[in-house]
């Protein structure tokens, strides 16, 4: 039965790992049996902010690394069939989460990165990375990168990924142009729709205020009428 997120979240926390063992990666779990190799340079920096975004465009989830997999032939996806631990000195949270700063527009909220010893080498460890729900209002999480420095530097979009049971699915170019063509197409109705009332608004408050005006003034004209009448006959 696959953990929900509160159970991987609950299991990280508590550092049983041994738990993880026989667990299949799925929608909400992926396991790594060795850390993102940063120092080899932007393809495996984009690599982990495309695992993150994916958990994040969808339901969260939690990426471990320290868990070696193997694949099962009754089941779709990895199985993890043993606990090995990595040193601690190759899990840098604070390296992570600087290249989620850099990679991921906007940030995920609530993305908990970090390093847990584990087995009898207090050394080793296994490195978690959990991204818990984010709200609807939040998405698309998007992957980017920057171009240049300082005040000549420019974003540019890499694209959108979702997680698809035990892998990560990525937006083709097309896709995302046709997305974002709809999105703007709304979004230029939606303000013309709304000028338009305001418009009819600011129109029909208007016309209150005229005719508001043309009867004070017609009052006021009665009364003064009313008062010469009186003062004649007086």
């Amino acid at each position: 039965m696959p953990f929900t997120l509160i159970e991987l979240k609950q299991i990280i926390n508590s550092g049983d790992f041994d738990k993880f063992v026989g667990e299949v990666e799925g929608q909400l779990f992926d396991a790594k049996g060795q850390p993102y190799r940063f120092e080899d340079g932007a393809d495996v920096k984009r690599e982990f902010a495309k695992d993150v975004a994916a958990f994040a465009n969808t339901r969260g989830g939690s990426i471990l690394v320290g868990m070696h997999t193997t694949t099962g032939p009754l089941h779709i996806g990895e199985e993890v069939d043993e606990i090995r631990p990595i040193p601690g000195t190759l899990f840098d949270p604070d390296q992570y989460r600087k290249i989620l700063a850099e990679w991921i527009y906007p940030q995920p909220a609530g993305v908990e990165i970090m390093w847990t010893p584990f087995g009898p080498d207090a050394t080793k460890g296994v490195g978690a990375i959990f991204i818990p729900l984010q709200e609807d209002r939040a998405k698309p999480f998007l992957i980017k990168r920057v171009i240049g420095e300082n005040k000549k530097s420019s974003e540019l979009l890499i694209g959108y990924v979702e997680r698809r049971i035990d892998g990560t699915e990525v937006r083709t170019i097309a896709e995302l142009h046709h997305a974002l063509k709809t999105g703007f197409n709304l979004e230029r109705e939606l303000l013309g729709r709304i000028a338009n009332l305001e418009s009819l608004i600011e129109q029909h408050f208007s016309a209150k205020a005229v005719a508001e005006s043309l009867e004070q003034r017609e009052q006021t004209l009665t009364k003064r009428i009313a008062r010469l009448i009186d003062e004649a006959k007086g």
